[in-house]
């Protein structure tokens, strides 16, 4: 697995809460998957980020349970 640090600008983010598509709170989960060019974003409240995701196609969004049913088989050894 590799693991990235990605700095989200306060600006970037006030920026995503003004468009008014997602919550403030959301925009630097949003904003970190999209600057650590995540192929998959899988979350709980998936909806908020999703509604961003499907405009600009950028990344796959799924349920936690949707994410274990479609890649399970790729973590077996």
């Amino acid at each position: 697995m590799q693991v990235d640090f990605i700095f989200v600008d306060d600006r970037d983010i006030q920026a995503i809460a003004d468009a008014g598509i997602i919550p403030r709170e959301d925009a630097g989960v949003y904003l970190t998957a999209k600057q650590g060019k995540v192929e998959c974003f899988a979350s709980r409240n998936y909806k908020l980020i999703c509604a961003l995701v499907e405009q600009t196609e950028e990344f796959e969004c799924l349920t936690p349970s949707e994410f274990l049913q479609k890649y399970k088989n790729d973590w077996i050894i």
